[in-house]
Order: C-alpha cells, then sequence, then structure tokens
C-alpha cells in the first residue's frame, strides 16, 4: 500500500541574499533523509523509531504529499505522491503532531462533520462517521468547543480526522503524544483493529514499549538513515526488544 523508495531529502542553505533575513542554525545543507526505503502492506502496522531530529516527521510529510523530497519516490496504493497527489490524497489519512489542524472554536462533533463532508461524504453519512469516530475515540460524551479540549483530547480529535473516510493507509505521526496511559492503551487497541480490518498504518512513535507491542515491523532512522527494519522480536537483547532498540539509538549518538 506504501513504498519508500530511496527517498532523500536536503534543506540547502538560503541565498546569501537571504541569509540575513532569515535565522538559519545550520552552517550548511541539512540531509533529513538519506536514502530511506520501506514498504507497509494492508493490514500491517509499521513503526518508525528516532531521536529528534532523525528524519521521521519528514518522512510522514513526503508520503502525506505535503512536502517534496530532493530524490527518490513514494507510491500510495501505486500512485506516485509527486505526479498523482490528488489521487494519493484520496487513499490517506494523516495525523500530524500538531493541535492547530482542526478549528478551535467549533466543537469536536462540528469539525468532524465538517472534514468528513470535505473528504465527499454525504451530509447524513457525515454526521454517521463523526457518531462512529467520536464513539469509538471515547469523545462521545465530552463534545464541546476544541479551545476548552485538553491537549489528550486534541490530539484523539486529530487521530479521528485521519480515521473519518475509512482510508486504506494512515499516516500517524506519534498518535499517542499527550494521552495519559488508558486513552493510549485504547488508541494502541483501535489502530490494532483498523489494521485488522485491512488498512495499512505507518506511525512514528516515541513509545518504544508501545511500537514493539502493537507494530509488526519497526524502522529505525537515525539522521536521516535506516539503521535497522524488521519484525521486533528480531531485535536482538538480552533484556528484550526495547532494550535492543534503545541500545540502537545510543550506539549512534
Amino acid at each position: 500500500m506504501l513504498v519508500v523508495d530511496d527517498l532523500t531529502k536536503q534543506y540547502p542553505l538560503p541565498s546569501r541574499l537571504l541569509r540575513p533575513v532569515m535565522r538559519v542554525a545550520a552552517d550548511g545543507a541539512v540531509d533529513a533523509l538519506r536514502g530511506v526505503s520501506l514498504h507497509v502492506d494492508p493490514g500491517e502496522i509499521v513503526g518508525v523509531v528516532g531521536p529528534n531530529g532523525a528524519g521521521k516527521t519528514t518522512l510522514v510529510k513526503i508520503a502525506s504529499t505535503l512536502l517534496e523530497p530532493t530524490s527518490g519516490r513514494v507510491l500510495v496504493g501505486g500512485r506516485d505522491v509527486i505526479r498523482d497527489a490528488s489521487d494519493a490524497r484520496g487513499l490517506l489519512g494523516t495525523m500530524l503532531a500538531d493541535d492547530r489542524v482542526v478549528y478551535w472554536r467549533l466543537t469536536g462533533r462540528q469539525n468532524l462533520e465538517f472534514f468528513a463532508a470535505m473528504a465527499g461524504l454525504s451530509r447524513p453519512l457525515a454526521r454517521q462517521r463523526a457518531d462512529e469516530v467520536l464513539t469509538q475515540l471515547g469523545l462521545a460524551g465530552r463534545d464541546r468547543r476544541v479551545f476548552g479540549y485538553s491537549s489528550g483530547m486534541r490530539t484523539l480529535l486529530n487521530l479521528g480526522r485521519a480515521m473519518l473516510p475509512r482510508p486504506p493507509l494512515l499516516l500517524l505521526d506519534e498518535p499517542t503524544r499527550s494521552l495519559d496511559p488508558l486513552a493510549s492503551r485504547d488508541i494502541v487497541a483501535a489502530l490494532r483493529r483498523i489494521a485488522d480490518d485491512g488498512a495499512a498504518l505507518l506511525l512514528t512513535s516515541h513509545r518504544l514499549d508501545e511500537v514493539v507491542t502493537l507494530c509488526d515491523r519497526v524502522v529505525v532512522l537515525v539522521g536521516g538513515l535506516v539503521t535497522f527494519a524488521g519484525r521486533p522480536r528480531d531485535l536482538d537483547h538480552s533484556d528484550g526488544p526495547v532494550a535492543a532498540l534503545i541500545a540502537l539509538l545510543a550506539a549512534e549518538r
């Protein structure tokens, strides 16, 4: 469902003319992704882990058609995310680690009904789907304007927006960010059900225990490079797969 082939993304330095008026932290061009390749099949959950700045969010943004790569290609259901961006977007739902992807002065239900309509659902179907998602995420009885939501509730609503059209591919950037342990448990169970129903899921996370429990395969991304790709049980460490992931990340410091 998702194919990432030899993907690179470089952020060059701005021109000399622009440097005096732009904030630039690096002394040279930044290679966010360097030859990344991976795939996600229907019914499979693949987790991407890595330190801050490893390129995880850049990968998700390119796969979701929000950012163009420097080279390489990404296919969503066989559609190239650059040449066939519109068709590719119709096959995926995206959740970014950002609260500001919904309208804070609308209620959670109003947001979901609006985005369902934008996805092409009729008004009755949009209402029905909003009800289903709110119930599934535990937000049905807490419908109020989003600026009154906790950070965890906004994260849940963000996930709900991605789930609305039942896309065959979900791209999730830290889906359990800001959630308490019980809410995280419920989201993990919901994601597993979505995959078991045939969807493909690519997610990033800093919660290594969730990744090894939930994901069918794990990709370790460090400095824009894939340093490990395989099943959690293939991670070799006497203290288990979480300790193995920590060792992989620490080795690159």
